[in-house]
């Protein structure tokens, strides 16, 4: 008896259908890969810059506290015109301390040298040209200011008295630098303020 073996043949196309699938597939996955790896690196995009944004307001913060520091050492120090020339005059110089005009007739001013640059960095770092705020420690440099005695401050003519006294109050200012954290932090921060007070 002789047998017969039927094999039904398989649909026409159905090799080319496969590889089409297989195909798609692969550029699925390649797109889904290519997401994947944007989406990584975006997410390292803004851990950067949340970690750029902390490390300025530490910055800004500790520049803050150089100036309260200033602010507080004219207030607590310069009661009158006898501390201003102790402190700001040439001949016997306070570290952090200038006078672009003479505190008083005859004794000389003590300029902030013209060599000093407060928007270099290395300028601040040298001893005895800057105050060093200690209090701050969480911060790779201590925040640092200078103080300078700019003269007094103009008031209209009718504000003075009687008896021709001068009632101008005496312009300091204030200059401060603050850095953020780590061994060589990239954030600065550089602030300035004004202070006036009248003197005994």
């Amino acid at each position: 008896m002789t047998s017969h073996s039927h094999h039904k043949p398989f649909a026409k196309g159905y090799n080319a259908q496969r590889g089409a699938v297989l195909a798609i597939s692969l550029l699925i996955l390649l797109v889904m890969t290519m997401i994947g790896v944007a989406s990584m690196g975006t997410t390292t995009l803004q851990e950067k810059m949340a970690n750029n944004n902390t490390q300025r307001q530490i910055a800004f913060q500790a520049t803050e506290a150089a100036l309260r520091a200033g602010e507080t050492f004219l207030a607590a120090n310069i009661l009158s015109v006898a501390d201003l020339v102790t402190n700001f005059n040439a001949t016997s110089p306070v570290a952090g301390l200038y006078s672009q005009r003479a505190p008083v007739v005859g004794v000389a001013a003590h300029p902030l040298p013209s060599t000093t640059n407060i928007f270099d960095d290395a300028g601040w770092l040298v001893a005895g040209d800057a105050v060093e705020v200690t209090t701050l420690t969480t911060v790779s440099q201590k925040p640092r200011y200078i103080i300078e005695y700019m003269g007094r401050a103009g008031r209209p003519l009718s504000n003075y008295n009687r008896n021709n006294s001068d009632p101008r109050p005496y312009a300091f200012q204030i200059t401060a630098i603050g850095w953020g954290e780590g061994a060589t932090p990239k954030a600065r921060y550089l602030l300035q303020s004004s202070f006036r007070m009248p003197l005994l």
